[in-house]
């Protein structure tokens, strides 16, 4: 993939994935320069078997970290990582509507979260798994809006022994948002997985996918983009086996009902919004970052 004209581009890997086995990895490095930067076009390409590639950036302006990359199998913490862009394609070209962009700091902390997996449905063959990532800059000028991303996990996920389940979150925000885009994510026994606006009492549908491969990244142009007051969704589970499936990072071991969706406006230039479901209760935070 070309570096842009004008942006900056990441190069992630490689990952060294064993035969038959799964890794989580995180990479940490800093955006390049002193400027800021807009963006208002992401592509992100995948090679490997790619369960997920997630970026972050720290919640703290002053984090530093020595470039480098270590084992991180559980999601990172809300508290110290804020996610910015999530992706489980294999190649993502997401232009932003006009006028939104995602902001970025010259030199603040970022992360890279990569998941490749060898065994199951998914395959890394060369047992490397590289993925990169290009930001395209727009001028400041042109920007109206900031964009900001929705991380919701449900980690009361289970699924007993031959059984049919399901897995639904419920999340009021503080406010209403315009959509950007948004996707779902589950392990093997994800059958069907379905999202929808949500108003604290009724569900209005925006998203249903059936499988596991290649979950669509649903995207709404500055003309059909909905208003929504918080959203909602569902995962669908089969299970054959004679094991009881919780939440976890494991594809083998563990299960996942998580939602990933973008928004604007923004009250600062580098927002995110957590929704997480455990032991019966939803918690849904803004992370504002001052700048």
């Amino acid at each position: 993939m070309r570096h842009p004209k004008r942006g900056t581009q990441f190069d992630i890997g490689p990952v060294i994935v064993e035969r038959g086995k799964e890794l989580t990895e995180c990479t940490y490095f800093k955006m390049p320069g002193k400027g800021d930067m807009a963006v208002g076009r992401v592509q992100i390409k995948v090679s490997g078997g790619s369960h997920h590639v997630h970026l972050y950036r720290a919640q703290d302006p002053a984090m530093s970290l020595p470039d480098g990359h270590e084992d991180c199998n559980f999601a990172l913490d809300f508290s110290v990582w804020q996610l910015v862009l999530a992706s489980q394609q294999l190649y993502l070209d997401w232009r932003l509507p006009r006028g939104v962009a995602f902001f970025f700091q010259g030199g603040e902390q970022l992360a890279a979260q990569t998941h490749f997996v060898d065994s199951g449905l998914l395959k890394t063959p060369t047992g490397k798994g590289w993925a990169v990532m290009n930001l395209h800059a727009m001028p400041q000028r042109r920007v109206t809006s900031y964009a900001g991303a929705f991380f919701g996990q449900d980690r009361d996920v289970m699924i007993p022994a031959h059984s049919t389940a399901t897995a639904t979150t419920n999340c009021v925000f503080p406010k209403p948002v315009t959509l950007l885009a948004l996707t779902g994510h589950y392990h093997y026994r994800g059958t069907h997985f379905a999202a929808g606006a949500w108003d604290g009492r009724t569900a209005t549908p925006l998203y249903a996918y059936d499988g596991y491969l290649d979950p669509p990244f649903l995207r709404y142009s500055d003309t059909n983009a909905p208003v929504v007051p918080g959203l909602t969704w569902t995962c669908t589970y089969e299970n054959n086996t004679d094991q009881t499936f919780t939440f976890g990072p494991f594809t083998d071991k563990n299960e996942h009902c998580n939602m990933f969706a973008f928004y604007y406006p923004t009250n600062t230039p580098q927002e995110d919004l957590t929704c997480v479901q455990k032991d019966g209760a939803v918690t849904v935070t803004v992370h504002d970052r001052g700048q």
